[in-house]
């Protein structure tokens, strides 16, 4: 496994992106917010959502699955993530993943896809982004979304209740997607590989995966991101997303190009490094004196 440097103490409002916190606190103030937020955060609706995933999915454990296990348990580790979820695969050969729960009590759930179509970086970087939902404190809104969606479908008298908060609620969730991509570049580390893992998301078929021209996306995400900047181009590009979970995805690779270049990228991976303990080859702060894990004093700098 290609270990990564561990970023001791981070804090996710350190890369939280501007587009997340702002649509945020919009939500929050929305008159009634709070009411369907106790409504749909009901700990019986949720607890038989997290039964169902139980019951129909693999969960993945040290034993069951090492390899797997150990690569998200340091995926975690990476971005300074505790308690380690609970972690589980379903079937769905789509590269997705996501996490649901209540408070402390979190699932991560990765298509099978997602396990057999991208490389241990892309991979990483997947996780990590799931990661970063977590520890931003996603979890909570981002099921009550699906909880959300769910009864719309069944009872359409809560969509003409709520539509203002159904429909600021999906937007910050759109937008709380390029918070966890910064996580999911600084839990594996490399651009190219989360580049890499956007374009296979994007549709790329299979059998053009090792010819894959990272720069023609990258142009084309450039080109997207600042075209369509009429009146009417805008209206159309609000409206055919407004009901999604997620971003257009050359949207967010250009969004995660940007802060890659940025200094807060640089700044946050250098500041946070980490080095090995030659005697329990734990990673440990890189100013550390000794290894806090077996108190061992000679470290490879």
């Amino acid at each position: 496994m290609n270990k990564k440097n561990t970023l001791f103490g981070l804090e996710s409002k350190s890369y939280e992106h501007e587009f997340d916190k702002t649509a945020l606190k919009t939500m929050k103030a929305l008159p009634g917010f709070d009411t369907v937020v106790n409504f749909f955060l009901n700990w019986t609706y949720i607890k038989w959502h997290v039964i169902e995933l139980q019951g129909s999915n693999f969960l993945v454990t040290r034993e069951s699955c090492p390899e797997l296990y150990d690569l998200v348990h340091d995926v975690a580790d990476t971005l300074d993530v505790r308690p380690l979820p609970r972690f589980y695969t379903q079937w769905g050969y789509n590269i997705n993943g996501y996490t649901t729960g209540y408070k402390e009590d979190t699932l991560l759930v990765l298509n099978s896809g997602t396990v057999d179509l991208l490389e241990e970086d892309e991979l990483r970087y997947v996780a990590g982004h799931e990661m970063g939902h977590i520890k931003s404190g996603h979890v909570i809104y981002h099921t009550m979304g699906e909880l959300f969606n769910n009864a719309i479908s069944q009872i359409p008298l809560v969509s003409s209740m709520s539509t203002p908060i159904y429909y600021a609620l999906m937007y910050w969730i759109r937008m709380s997607e390029f918070t966890a991509d910064r996580a999911g570049l600084l839990a594996c580390q490399n651009i190219d590989a989360a580049i890499s893992a956007i374009i296979k998301m994007s549709g790329l078929p299979i059998k053009y995966f090792e010819k894959m021209d990272k720069a023609a996306f990258i142009k084309q995400a450039s080109e997207f991101k600042n075209s369509f900047s009429g009146f009417t181009d805008k209206a159309i590009k609000t409206i055919t997303i407004a009901s999604s979970s997620h971003p257009w995805t050359v949207l967010r690779a250009a969004e995660l190009i940007s802060w890659y270049e940025s200094d807060n990228y640089r700044q946050l991976v250098e500041s946070k490094s980490s080095i090995e303990c030659c005697e329990c080859h734990l990673q440990i702060p890189a100013d550390s004196k000794k290894c806090p894990f077996c108190g061992n004093e000679d470290l490879c700098k």
